[in-house]
Order: C-alpha cells, then sequence, then structure tokens
C-alpha cells in the first residue's frame, strides 16, 4: 500500500471543442473578432449560431477576452437569441460576475422564452438561494425531463444518442442531484429537508443507475445521520462507477483516446472528497487505489499526500512508516505551494 517512488506528473487537459468551419474571410482579420462583409452589407458573412461556436470554444478554453468579443457580436445581430444570452451568461459566471449574469443574460432569456431551453434554469438555479434555487432547478428538470421525451420519441433518436449536444438521463439525474445538495446546506434547516434530501437523491439514482454522483452524496448524507453502514455501501458504489475505468486507463488497458476527463464525469476535488468519505467509513483499500489514482494525475496536491499519510498513519503502527513518508512528502509540497486548507 505504500508508495516510496516518484511518478511523474500528469497534468489534466482542458476540454475543448472542435473547431467550427467557417467560410473563409475576404481579408486577415487581426483582431479576432467575427468578420462581416464589407462590400455587400445586406447580409451577415457569419451566422449568430456559428459565432456562438466560436465563442464556447474560447470559453471551454478559458480565452475569456476572446469569448466575450463573439458574445457581443452575437448579440449584436440578434440581441433577443435565447442561446446567445445563454452563453454569455455563462461567460459572466466565469468571469465574476454573478449579478449581471442574472440580471442582463439570464433572466432576459428566461423573460423572452420561460417554457423552451433548460440551461438557464440550471445556471440560475446556482445564482439563487434557498427555495428559489430550488424552483430554478425543478423548472429546469420539467423542460430536461419533457425534452429527453421528445428526443426519445423521435424517428431518429439513435442518432441523436450519438450527439453529444443531445440530452441523456445522466443530465436530469444530476440536476436532481443539485437540489438534494440545496437540502444538505442553503435548506438543511427546513423541516422537510431530510426526507427531501433522501428523495431526490433516490430519483437521481433510479433514473440514472451509473451515475456516480447521487451515490456520493447520499453517502455524505448518510454520515450527517450517523448511519455509517449504508454510507459505506453508498460510497462504494459510487466509486466503483468511475476508479476501475481510470485504472485500466493507468495500467494501459482502455482506448488510448481516454483520459481522466473524459474517462470519469468526477472532478478532481470530488474525487478527494470520496477519498475522505472511504477514510471515515474504513474502507481503507479503495481510499488509498482512490488517492493513488489522484497522485497519477497530479502529484503537486498537498491534500492528497496528507489524506495518504493519515489513511496510514489510522492503519496502526505497522503503516505508520508509511504514514511518516506521505506527510513528509505533503510538507514538502505544502512548502513550494500552501495550501489555503487550514485544518492541513
Amino acid at each position: 500500500m505504500g508508495r516510496k517512488t516518484k511518478k511523474t506528473s500528469k497534468g489534466k487537459p482542458n476540454k475543448s471543442r472542435e473547431k467550427v468551419k467557417t467560410t473563409q474571410a475576404s481579408s486577415k482579420n487581426t483582431t479576432g473578432e467575427p468578420e462581416t462583409d464589407c462590400k455587400n452589407n445586406s447580409h451577415a458573412e457569419f451566422t449568430v449560431d456559428q459565432i456562438l461556436d466560436k465563442g464556447e470554444e474560447y470559453i471551454d478554453s478559458f480565452e475569456y477576452e476572446m469569448a466575450q468579443k463573439f458574445c457581443r457580436r452575437a448579440l449584436e445581430l440578434d440581441s433577443d437569441n435565447i442561446r446567445a444570452l445563454e452563453t454569455s451568461g455563462s461567460l459572466l459566471l466565469e468571469l465574476g460576475k454573478p449579478e449581471k449574469a442574472k440580471q442582463s443574460s439570464l433572466g432576459r432569456a428566461v423573460e423572452l422564452n420561460p417554457d423552451v431551453g433548460h440551461a438557464k434554469y440550471m445556471y440560475l438555479g446556482q445564482l439563487f438561494d434557498g427555495m428559489q434555487a430550488v424552483q430554478c432547478f425543478q423548472k429546469g428538470i420539467e423542460i430536461m425531463t419533457r425534452t429527453y421525451e421528445e428526443q426519445q420519441k423521435n424517428e431518429v433518436a439513435a442518432a441523436c444518442a450519438l450527439n453529444s449536444e443531445a440530452l441523456t438521463v445522466k443530465d436530469i439525474s444530476t440536476a436532481y442531484c443539485s437540489i438534494a445538495e440545496l437540502y444538505m446546506t442553503d435548506l438543511c434547516m427546513e423541516e422537510n429537508a431530510e426526507s427531501e434530501c433522501r428523495r431526490h437523491l433516490e430519483q437521481a439514482m433510479e433514473l440514472d443507475q451509473d451515475n456516480p454522483e447521487p451515490y456520493q452524496l447520499m453517502a455524505s448524507f448518510c454520515l450527517s445521520k450517523d448511519n455509517k453502514e449504508e454510507a459505506k455501501t453508498m460510497i462504494e458504489k459510487s466509486v466503483s462507477l468511475w476508479l476501475p475505468k481510470l485504472q485500466a486507463k493507468a495500467q494501459g488497458d482502455a482506448a488510448d483516446d481516454l483520459d481522466p476527463v473524459n474517462t470519469t464525469d468526477m472532478s478532481y476535488s470530488t474525487r478527494i472528497s470520496a477519498a475522505q468519505i472511504l477514510i471515515e467509513v474504513e474502507s481503507m483499500k479503495m481510499a488509498s487505489d482512490v488517492l493513488e489514482s489522484l497522485l497519477d494525475e497530479d502529484e503537486g496536491v498537498v491534500q492528497v499526500w496528507y489524506l495518504l499519510g493519515w489513511l496510514n498513519y489510522l492503519q496502526g503502527e505497522d503503516y505508520h512508516c508509511n504514514a511518516r513518508f506521505y506527510l513528509n512528502k505533503a510538507n514538502q509540497v505544502h512548502k513550494k505551494t500552501p495550501s489555503d486548507d487550514q485544518p492541513i
């Protein structure tokens, strides 16, 4: 279980979209702005959707200044375009301007088309608090469910399933998780918080039994109720849905085009939380496997080294040598890149 040799750090690749093919411009564009045909003002050279496709590429690659130019141009062409408003809203969130996103972009999108398009409600659910956030998520789920059912009835449903933009049951399942989290945080003092949290997590699991997120949240919920046995069952189920894929990739047994981002939707920080829960329910072997996989991805995170040290310390004197190694390593990493985690 001990780790004595240093592995090469592997950074997490950025998610990016495929570039959209656009008409060749008549002159070189040096500004990054979408160009229009200066000789013929009767039509724009690029459609709003093409401009937004490019803007979303820049958002995905964290080039927010360029993304702003494309969002601005799309809204100049059509100020009430729903997709342009939603994309602009998501960009404003990335830029740390939640109030502007809420009022000028997402709020306007809801006003224009309240019953079509779930994305604006999912964003607003993150911006509002308490029951107002729940209502946004519920409206988003309502639209997602209807859209998914229509998608399934469509004669080309099989083709849609291959489209990465098509809605899936996992999307709806994850939305239910968002509501459950509210009942574990903002709404935890509500009289029905416990039953509502469990109900939404059970709905999430029923919709998609392969989504690890509701199982991990249920494990956290069970721990808060001192139900350690159920928590252990839930977290082990959750981790079993993604850890073997990561291990197969690390061992070279998975498809060559897979990377940690494609292999699991669980973020790095969420996987650290999974390891913490596993340690708390005394599932030490699985916790160690999760933490080792995190080191394979990035050796510069002090919390991972610390948790490996703590995990080994908890297993008794036979593991204290390993614990000392990991904790010393955590101290070295902390000196290079200080952690703002006060307990650590």
